[in-house]
């Protein structure tokens, strides 16, 4: 069978039978997004949709290796700042949304297979997320409530989960911080977000929280890359390469023949 790469119309070709009966289960309701994108672009909305299911999957595929290697590195750094392996069980400043993501992680696992390992993996990226905030309160109930300060945390070790950042921020005549990094995971988690719940991306990716700002696909990948290579210098390299995205991206419809292109 042709890759889709190799063969961008391949994909998208349909039998009149079968684009009504997609049509139909798709919904004229959900197709609206896309017929409206569609008669702007000239193009047909069930191809656009087909691409932006494409372009999900993609997305998902790129996010199952940065998610790996974003949990692995902070974690390393967990254990360094805790001295050992099930940091999770002692007292080092998490505030009560962590305590709680960890809390459902332990409780999730059977009591015979609950290892460091097992644990730490069934934390969820918007924990990993969390961590590059400022913290919220830990012991809720006043006069004991008190604020976690992740800007310690970040200064005592996690920094050092992202050997790859400074020169990369330096580079855009940024400034390495918590929030510079914090700014990169939270397009990633929006985009992990957004697929995971099949919401659209032709429109770009809502960032939540932060009043109806939108950022691209192209900054949502943008975003992707730059994990990977504050991850990593060498992962960035292989993601450059290998993204999933990166080649679906241009595929959007309508798609000009190789001898219109430039």
């Amino acid at each position: 069978m042709p890759s889709l790469q190799s063969s961008p119309s391949h994909r998208y070709r349909t039998a009149p039978n079968e684009n009504t009966a997609l049509s139909r289960l798709i919904s004229p309701e959900r197709l609206s997004t896309y017929s409206h994108e569609a008669s702007t672009a000239g193009c047909n909305a069930l191809d656009l949709y087909l691409w932006d299911q494409d372009l999900a999957a993609a997305a998902l595929a790129d996010i199952a290796i940065l998610e790996v290697a974003l949990r692995n590195s902070m974690n390393e750094q967990l254990v360094a700042f805790a001295g050992r392996q099930d940091w999770y069980a002692v007292d080092i400043g998490l505030d009560d949304r962590s305590l709680n993501s960890i809390r459902r992680a332990w409780g999730d696992i059977p009591g015979a297979m609950r290892t460091p390992g097992r644990v730490v993996a069934q934390l969820m990226l918007g924990f990993w997320r969390d961590l590059l905030e400022t913290g919220g309160k830990i012991d809720g109930k006043t006069p004991r409530q008190r604020n976690a300060d992740y800007e310690t945390l970040w200064r005592n070790g996690m920094k050092n989960a992202f050997p790859g950042g400074r020169s990369l921020a330096r580079s855009r005549s940024e400034q390495f911080s918590r929030t510079w990094m914090l700014n990169v995971v939270q397009m990633v988690h929006a985009l992990r977000n957004r697929v995971s719940h099949h919401e659209p991306l032709i429109n770009g990716v809502k960032m939540p929280g932060q009043q109806g700002l939108r950022i691209s696909i192209a900054e949502a990948h943008q975003a992707c890359l730059f994990l990977a290579r504050s991850l990593d210098r060498d992962l960035g390299r292989w993601f450059e390469r290998n993204s999933r995205m990166a080649p679906v991206i241009h595929l959007r419809p309508p798609v000009l023949s190789p001898e219109f292109m430039i």
